[in-house]
């Protein structure tokens, strides 16, 4: 029998949505879900994916608001955000 994937589990999942919405007011959705896929240098290399599988949620979403700074948004990305 097969572990669930640890993704699928509910806080999980919505720390996964919730990302993705944040990341689309920054760069588009194209982009977000790119981002989500791709290794990140603010994560070790892991990808954002593997973050949230390994619940290091904190420092994707420090990723998260290092993209906005580069955006040139220096409000916090999560502000207002459930």
């Amino acid at each position: 029998m097969t572990k669930p994937d640890p993704i699928s589990t509910s806080r999980l999942a919505s720390v996964l949505h919730r990302s993705i919405q944040v990341l689309d007011k920054l760069v588009g959705p194209a982009e977000a879900q790119f981002f989500m896929m791709r290794g990140n240098e603010y994560l070790g290399g892991i990808t954002p994916v593997e973050a949230i599988k390994t619940k290091r949620t904190a420092g994707l979403q420090n990723a998260i608001r290092i993209v906005a700074m580069e955006k040139g948004i220096f409000r916090d990305p999560y502000e207002g955000e459930q």
